[in-house]
Order: C-alpha cells, then structure tokens, then sequence
C-alpha cells in the first residue's frame, strides 16, 4: 500500500491526466501502436541541450537553426553533436539524430555518452538490434551505467522479451534503488504484457519518489483508465535539486511511445 500526498487536490491537473488517459486508452484501442506518438517521450536528463521555451517541447525553429550551424561548423565534435541531436530528437527527427551520432561516434571512438545517445537514436527509428549492440558495448560489466541499463531493458520490452527486460531493470534498481526512471520503464513493461496491477503498483511506486515527472503521471492514468479505475493521480513529491547532467542512456518511456515502437506486442485493453 502506497501512501499519498496531503498536499490540496488540483482539479485541473486531474482533469488533464484524465483526458491524456482517455485519449491513450482510445488511440490504443484503435490499433495506435502503429504510428508514432511522441509528445511525452524522451530523457529526464538528456545530454544534449534541446532548446525550448517548454520543458520536454520541441525546440524552437530558430533555436533548431542555431544548433545545425554550430554542428555544421564542428560536424562530428562532442558537444556540438549531442547538442543537435537532442534537438532534433525533441522535434521528431530521429533518422537525422541517428546520423549526426553515427558521425560523432566515428569521430570520437570509445566515448560512452555519445555511444548511449547513438544506442538510444537506433531504437528511436526502429533499429533494435544495432541499439542493442551498441548500447551492450558501452555498458561496462565493472561500472554498469543504470541509465544504459534502464534504456536496453526499454528496447528489449519493445522487442517482446519482457524476461529478459525485467532482469535488465533489476540490475539497474541494485545500482540505483527506486529511481523513477526505471521503474516507470519496467511499469510499461508490465502494461505490454498486460500485467494491469502489478503496472499500477510499479508506477505508483515511481510517482511517490523525487524527480517523478508528467510522463510518469501519464502513464499512471493510462494503466488506470485501462482497468476503468477512477483516474486519481497522487501528487508528484516536491521537486528536489537536480542532479549532474546524466547521459543519455537515461530514457524515460510513455505508453503510446512504448506500443508506438513495439515490434510484437499488441496494446493492453480494459479488462
């Protein structure tokens, strides 16, 4: 049993989570998990710097413009790279992102945080494989990265190996317990096999810990909605210091990104 908080209920806070879960729930009952709806996907800490007015927004237009012409003035360097990547990303252009990390991993051989930003790219156009391949190799058996380790349990969940998704993300709880990342990936995994319950109680879990996000409220009321639960959403803990920039290995998944780029599994319906 999971406490919740006393903070005053927000009813128009509830109000969009209702309407987010009502619209996840329809577009996954209509077959959705064949187009892409990503919005709400992406890192809670992403190397690279898209540059919005609105967190988890595509960058704007003059903001995109900016990052090409300082990558197409170092093409391949570090920063640079990760920089427009992310925001190309952020924008929905993930085979453009995918090839400005190729370069840049060609370019700066054996750099972990580039690796994970190119593994992660891979998977966001559908090549799970190579992300798995690439990501594996960056993951150090003597340092294990848990933000590596959350985003290959991610990609394996969209492959249809839950089993081998969920002793992913168990070897990343060891290295960092509760973190909310990892548990909302391993709560969609349970939505995937349509585990309803122990998905509520993961993601429940997940938002009662700092640094929980919308995207993990969203998810929270689409698993809900899924079993025709009154979608009541418990309040984010209060927003503690971020910490350092993480690499971006660090994926966070919704569940219409997760059935968007499922290759086997089909979406969960209300039971």
């Amino acid at each position: 049993m999971f406490s919740t908080s006393s903070r005053p209920h927000r009813p128009g806070r509830l109000a969009t989570a209702s309407r987010l879960a009502l619209g996840l729930a329809l577009g996954l009952a209509a077959g959705a998990c064949s187009s892409r709806l990503g919005s709400f996907t992406g890192s809670l800490r992403d190397s690279g710097q898209a540059t919005s007015p609105v967190p988890g927004a595509p960058p704007t237009l003059a903001a995109l413009a900016e990052l090409g012409r300082a990558y197409d003035a170092r093409p391949g360097e570090k920063r640079a790279s990760l920089d427009y990547a992310a925001a190309l990303r952020a924008n929905g252009q993930h085979a453009q992102a995918a090839a400005v990390l190729q370069r840049a991993s060609i370019q700066n051989v054996g750099d972990r945080e580039i690796a994970a930003a190119y593994g992660k790219s891979l998977a966001d156009i559908g090549r799970f494989d190579e992300a798995i391949t690439v990501l594996t190799q960056t993951n150090s058996e003597e340092r294990p990265d848990w933000r590596i380790l959350s985003t290959l349990g991610s990609i394996h969940d969209q492959t249809g190996d839950h089993a081998r998704a969920r002793e992913i993300y168990a070897k990343a709880l060891k290295i960092a317990p509760n973190e909310p990342t990892i548990l909302n990936n391993l709560g969609l995994s349970y939505i995937l096999s349509k585990e309803l319950p122990k998905a509520e109680e993961t993601l429940r879990l997940a938002m009662a810990q700092p640094g929980a996000d919308h995207r993990i409220e969203a998810n929270l009321a689409l698993v809900l909605s899924l079993q025709r639960k009154p979608i009541e959403v418990p309040a984010r803990p209060v927003a503690q210091p971020a910490p350092p920039p993480a690499t971006a290995g660090n994926t966070l998944f919704t569940g219409s990104s997760l059935f968007a780029r499922s290759r086997t599994a089909s979406p969960p319906k209300a039971q």
